[in-house]
Order: structure tokens, then C-alpha cells, then sequence
């Protein structure tokens, strides 16, 4: 799992199918900060980034959604080294409004996403040594809440992977977004 192409057309054909089922298509855009989990924090600052989701109306309740995102996270040091961490996760997955929807998604939803999340863990040392560069990729899982406010949509969610080598990766993500209407599928 570590080639790109691979994951890129996951990601094309995961979007094909969620979109071939759509009434109605959204993309969304928006900012991101991401809030270390427990361990996590010694090793990362609060992250930063961005994501862009396409969303496709399946009924009046229901949405499927496609995402992919990149968060940074600050660089963190400790008294021999320091560690620089990217994550890019790539996921698809189920929105449930609580509240019918009408012509546009609005009010207070919940989600499930799985997917892959590609990590880059950069450590350098303090004491002269080279310097070791970790990529790999996991299966991530993130479940959320959120409020659609005509076309601002802030949510919350808790973003998760799952490691094979055992270094864990999770954290809360806070994310603000636009939404753009795209029209009939």
C-alpha cells in the first residue's frame, strides 16, 4: 500500500461509486485544526490543514460523502529530538441528518468515514545523528457530529488510524467549511 497510484484510484473509484448513487451533489472546502490525542501530544503540536468533500444526497436522511485532507502538525520537540508529522486521509463514508431534508442538507448531522491515511513522521536529533524519515499508510477511521448552516457547515470529529506497525495516529479535528452546490447527478 505504499504507491500513490494505488491510492489514487481507490480514492477515483470509491468516489464513482458514492456518486453514482447521489441525488444530489455538494462539495465542500474548508479549513481544519487538529487537536492531539492522549500520546499523541508528546510527539505533535496542534495540527493544521485543509480538506475538500464531495457529498451526494441518497434520501431525506441520508448522504454519502468522499474526503481527502492534509493536516500538518507542529513540530514538537523534547530534550533529544524533535518530530514533524503529516497525515493525509482519504475516506468515504455516511452522514445522517436528524432532520428531513428538504432542497439543501441543513441542521445537525452525524458521520462515519473510513478509508486510508497516509503518514509522514519526520524525527530529527539534537545530538548530531541522521535524521529518519517514516511514511506509511493505514486504514483510518473518523466519526463526527456537525451543524449544515445553509452554507457553512462547522463539525467536529474524532479521526483515528489503524496502524500495522503500531505507531497510532489520532486526534480531534475541528473543521469549517464552505459548501458549494454542484447541481443534479
Amino acid at each position: 500500500m505504499k504507491q500513490p497510484g494505488f491510492i489514487s484510484c481507490l480514492f477515483t473509484l470509491l468516489l464513482a461509486s458514492v456518486a453514482g448513487y447521489g441525488q444530489r451533489t455538494f462539495i465542500s472546502a474548508g479549513g481544519e485544526a487538529a487537536f492531539p490525542g492522549k500520546g499523541l501530544e508528546y510527539h505533535a503540536g496542534t495540527g493544521f490543514g485543509g480538506s475538500l468533500r464531495f457529498q451526494f444526497a441518497w434520501g431525506e436522511h441520508v448522504a454519502g460523502m468522499a474526503t481527502i485532507g492534509y493536516v500538518a502538525f507542529a513540530e514538537k520537540s523534547i530534550s533529544v529530538s524533535s518530530t514533524r508529522l503529516r497525515a493525509v486521509p482519504i475516506q468515504v463514508g455516511v452522514k445522517y441528518y436528524l432532520r428531513r431534508r428538504t432542497e439543501h442538507a441543513d441542521g445537525f448531522f452525524l458521520s462515519a468515514e473510513l478509508g486510508l491515511m497516509p503518514v509522514t513522521r519526520r524525527v530529527t536529533y539534537q545530538s548530531g545523528f541522521p535524521g529518519i524519515t517514516r511514511k506509511n499508510t493505514d486504514l483510518s477511521f473518523a466519526a463526527g457530529l456537525g451543524y449544515q448552516l445553509g452554507r457553512f457547515e462547522p463539525s467536529l470529529r474524532f479521526q483515528y488510524n489503524l496502524p500495522d506497525a503500531g505507531y497510532q495516529l489520532y486526534y480531534l479535528n475541528f473543521r469549517l467549511a464552505y459548501t458549494f452546490l454542484r447541481g443534479k447527478t
